[in-house]
């Protein structure tokens, strides 16, 4: 392999680094998950047993989620949060009727834990720590395959 064709596979590397596809999952339903794991830091895991999205056209729709927090003990406590996300679309496309929580923000207005409503400067709270633990990862994902493709090239130029 040439080092010019090393140089450039290390490119794609990097560059299908921005574009890996993860979960399926809508990123508001597993933004919700990671706000209410957040709310329970103590916990030794969590157990999802349900997921629900209401819709409320057009003012907003709701991802409902149940839970099992599991302690250290093995103790076992029910759980339920809901996130409420603002409409946003400006008309119905394609997109939007295939994917309705696509019309939605994808930061919550409100939520709900339990039963009870979080104060605005609880959400806030824990959606800037959400954003902020995200955008470490990203930055930690992409030093890692920046080391990583540095790494290989070093290694095919040395040959």
């Amino acid at each position: 392999m040439t080092n010019w064709t090393s140089l450039a596979c290390v490119l794609a590397a990097l560059g299908g680094l921005t574009g890996c596809s993860g979960s399926t999952e809508d990123v508001r339903v597993s933004l919700c998950k990671n706000l209410a794991t957040a709310l329970h830091p103590g916990a030794a895991s969590i157990e999802w047993t349900g997921n629900e999205n209401s819709f409320y056209r057009p003012e907003y729709a709701v991802t409902a989620l149940t839970f099992d927090v599991l302690d250290n003990s093995g103790g076992r406590t029910a759980s339920t949060a809901a996130c409420h996300y603002e409409y946003e679309a400006l008309d119905d496309t394609a997109i939007t009727l295939a994917d309705p929580l696509s019309a939605y923000a994808t930061l919550p207005f409100k939520m709900t834990h339990n039963g009870q409503p979080l104060s605005d400067r609880d959400l806030l709270r824990l959606v800037n720590a959400e954003q902020r633990r995200l955008g470490k990862k990203a930055v930690d994902t992409l030093k890692k395959g920046a080391q990583d493709a540095a790494d290989k090239l070093r290694s095919e130029m040395g040959r």
